[in-house]
């Protein structure tokens, strides 16, 4: 498919995406979700090695986009220091996403993605539970739980169509882009789950003392940590990419610009 062309379908899936999303009185209230076109052209892909009408994975990932940004929502809704209305308004939007999904896979009578679906969702939200409760045995068990919520969705999406020749890649692609977003985060001064873990971890000392009020030493020595991850995904990308073949070049530059925003967080 030419560059053109999955720019022209991701914009149709975002426009069919953005047509079930704004249909809500609930976003003149809060913060609208973000639509990753990453995960868009991620599933585009895929798809495109199947024989499945257009009309019709183009409702497939509409769905599993809407389940993503049904556990984005509830993501944001927990650590966030908002009003008890607005949290509660966006509880009541990722409850609506997640129905808006089943609703979309009903139209086309697709109950085997439904049910797919429906038990990526029960895993997400078990790995929730086991990172917000820092249940891991150890950091690295940690860190596998919170890749997993990042990924479940794609990875469950693509097995489900036996569509998984770049799926190592997608899953590493979304892990990094997810690291460097709380990287961010902790840089910004705002609350990661991804460094409570970190401090968890690796300063059990400090358990009991916000990462806020961390001293500069121990916040960069979580840093470093965070970027040992970090330049380790890297590399699995890099290698991925480069043992896969039939790569259209618009993925490959999204895998260049993550790269480049990785050595922009290193100076």
């Amino acid at each position: 498919m030419a560059l053109c062309l999955y720019e022209q379908k991701t914009e149709s899936i975002r426009k069919m995406i953005e047509s079930k999303m704004y249909r809500y009185f609930l976003f003149e209230h809060i913060e609208s979700p973000e639509i990753d076109e990453d995960r868009i052209l991620m599933l585009l892909i895929a798809m495109e090695e199947t024989r499945i009408p257009v009309e019709r994975y183009e409702h497939q990932i509409t769905s599993a986009m809407l389940v993503q940004i049904a556990l984005d929502i509830h993501d944001k809704v927990t650590h966030q220091q908002k009003a008890l209305t607005e949290r509660q308004l966006s509880v009541l939007a990722g409850d609506y996403f997640s129905g808006l999904y089943y609703q979309t896979l009903a139209e086309i009578e697709d109950t085997d993605l439904i049910r797919t679906l429906a038990s990526a969702i029960k895993l997400i939200n078990e790995y929730k539970i086991s990172i917000y409760r820092l249940e891991a045995a150890d950091l690295d068990s940690f860190m596998t739980d919170f890749k997993q919520i990042v990924t479940t969705v794609i990875d469950k999406f693509c097995r489900h169509f036996e569509t998984t020749r770049h799926i190592h890649l997608f899953i590493e692609h979304l892990y990094l882009k997810k690291l460097l977003a709380e990287m961010e985060r902790f840089n910004r001064g705002h609350y990661s789950i991804l460094f409570e873990g970190l401090k968890h971890f690796s300063l059990p000392q400090m358990k009991s003392i916000p990462l806020s009020n961390l001293s500069q030493r121990d916040q960069h020595g979580l840093k470093e940590i965070c970027f040992s991850y970090i330049a380790q995904s890297k590399k699995v990308i890099l290698e991925e990419s480069l043992r896969v073949s039939g790569l259209p070049d618009i993925f490959l530059g999204r895998i260049k610009d993550l790269t480049n925003n990785y050595k922009r967080l290193a100076t």
